[in-house]
């Protein structure tokens, strides 16, 4: 229950300070609600091709995180910690 509520807290958290692109490499990335994917399994599943996709994908993390942490107040989820 409280797990689901803490995921539902930061799903939203991401959905509002992240791109679609950027959400889903973040939720599959650490498994959030979902099996945990490498960064090559990610680029497949998003139908990213080339030959440094999985470089991409890692790009797009660093990236979101970095967004997350600019943007996110940690009392929005200090409640649930």
């Amino acid at each position: 229950m409280l797990v689901e509520k803490l995921y539902n807290k930061l799903r939203n958290i991401m959905l509002k300070v992240l791109t679609d692109k950027e959400y889903h490499v973040i939720k599959l990335s650490y498994g959030l609600n979902c099996d945990k994917l490498s960064a090559q399994q990610i680029a497949d599943k998003l139908n990213m091709k080339g030959s440094s996709s999985y470089v991409r994908v890692s790009q797009l993390k660093k990236q979101a995180i970095n967004k997350l942490k600019s943007k996110m107040n940690y009392s929005q989820v200090a409640d649930y910690l």
